[in-house]
């Protein structure tokens, strides 16, 4: 897996996070401090990798019985291992200050996960986000609506899953990698969105309905783990960027972090178009 860059100006601070992560923003004003990171914080990155494990596993095991058993058998099995390795953490753990800063500019890959906007848009966003969190939500509602309606061709939207809050986050997820393979992924994503505080299995399964899905094989892909592969490689990808909540952005590679309002979605856009448009890019 690609690494990612080291940041062109360590000394700019970063800016408070309004997403879904603990955060200590008083003690990153001395670079030499060490902190205790929240359990909550640790126990992130910690899923990501069980995701990993997770992906692996279905990958080399995917034809066995194990991932053919029945929806409850495949979320108890989830749930009974992101548990496992939540349990086994201590109560902090000692980390240094986190290593994006707010405005910095990153090597990001967008995959080949969900788009929307042209390939060859001037600016493209990678967001990693949960379709279970609030902050997510939050700039679904109040932000993407605008910047693709301001921006328009301008801009590809990027979608990577980072599902940090459980079980029904991984079904979540994995119920729009199953969407977009049935072409319907910004679809569900609007969807997801607008009932976030009801996604379960059931009610995922229930989407394919409205969403025009084929009903059967949509439920079956959520029930068999089919793209859990992909869902851990974001995570995991996520997790070696340095990204410790969600929603996370990345501006042409430049770092946002979390629900930030409009404003520093758009201020970032034009520096960046600026830039693009004096270097005749």
């Amino acid at each position: 897996m690609e690494q990612a860059a080291q940041p062109v100006d360590e000394n700019r601070e970063q800016t408070p996070d309004p997403g879904f992560a603990p955060q200590a923003p008083s003690a990153y004003a001395n670079p030499e401090t060490l902190l205790v990171i929240p359990r909550a914080m640790v126990n992130y990155v910690i899923i990501a990798i069980v995701f990993f494990a997770l992906g692996a596993g279905v990958a080399l095991f995917a034809s066995t019985s194990l991932f053919n058993a029945n929806s409850a058998e495949n979320q108890k099995l989830i749930g009974d291992a992101v548990a496992a390795a939540v349990e086994a953490l201590p109560a902090g753990q000692v980390a240094q200050e986190p290593r994006l800063k707010a405005g910095e500019r990153y090597d990001v890959l967008a995959d080949t996960d969900p788009s929307r906007g042209p390939v060859d848009a001037p600016i493209t966003i990678v967001e990693f986000s949960d379709f279970r969190c609030p902050y997510c939500g939050r700039y679904v509602a109040e932000t993407l609506t605008p910047l693709l309606a301001n921006y328009g061709d301008r801009v590809r939207m990027v979608f990577r899953d980072y599902p940090i809050l459980g079980p029904d986050s991984i079904t979540a997820a994995l119920a729009g990698e199953c969407a977009n393979a049935q072409g319907k992924f910004w679809e569900f994503h609007d969807l997801a969105f607008a009932n976030q505080r009801t996604l379960n299995r059931d009610t995922l399964v229930g989407f394919a309905a409205e969403l025009g899905l084929d009903e059967a094989s949509f439920a079956s892909c959520i029930d068999n783990g089919e793209y859990m592969s992909e869902i851990s490689a974001d995570a995991a990808y996520a997790s070696e960027l340095g990204v410790t909540g969600t929603p996370a952005f990345f501006i042409n590679g430049r770092f946002v972090s979390g629900a930030q309002p409009y404003t520093t979605f758009a201020a970032l856009i034009e520096e960046e178009l600026n830039a693009l448009q004096e270097s005749g890019s």
